[in-house]
């Protein structure tokens, strides 16, 4: 009897994880845009300091939401819903490391892969923003 209780707490253990992962990706690519911008605008209203430790919590839920969450997403996101995805991984970047992050993306050197990344004019639109945020 022992073991199976022991089995039973284990396996509520894995569907709770699991539950709580599935609740911040969303069920569809919008939820998942949504939590995220909720995630990176609650992040820079806490105002953190480059050198804060409090900013590995937020770099280890920023990696779930793009290496989970994004990827599970990728297939049924529509260009509009991709490039505000993006949009605010930028604004994450740019609380974390401050504005050189974005300044490095749009090197020379860079601009290639990230022109054909953002298709139909949005990378003007980015620059924009990047530039007058208001």
């Amino acid at each position: 009897m022992r073991i199976f209780s022991r089995i039973f707490l284990f396996a509520s253990i894995l569907l709770v994880f699991n539950a709580c992962s599935v609740i911040e990706c969303g069920s569809s690519p919008d939820d998942l845009v949504d939590n995220f911008s909720n995630f990176v605008d609650n992040v820079g209203d806490l105002k953190l300091d480059y050198e804060s430790k409090q900013w590995a919590i937020h770099d280890k839920r920023f990696e779930h939401f793009l290496e989970d969450c994004y990827e599970y997403h990728e297939e049924d996101m529509s260009g509009r819903v991709r490039r505000k995805f993006w949009l605010k991984t930028m604004k994450y970047l740019k609380l974390r490391y401050g504005t050189s992050v974005i300044r490095q993306l749009f090197s020379q050197e860079d601009s290639n892969a990230i022109e054909d990344f953002f298709k139909d004019g949005a990378l003007d639109d980015l620059r924009r923003k990047i530039k007058d945020p208001n």
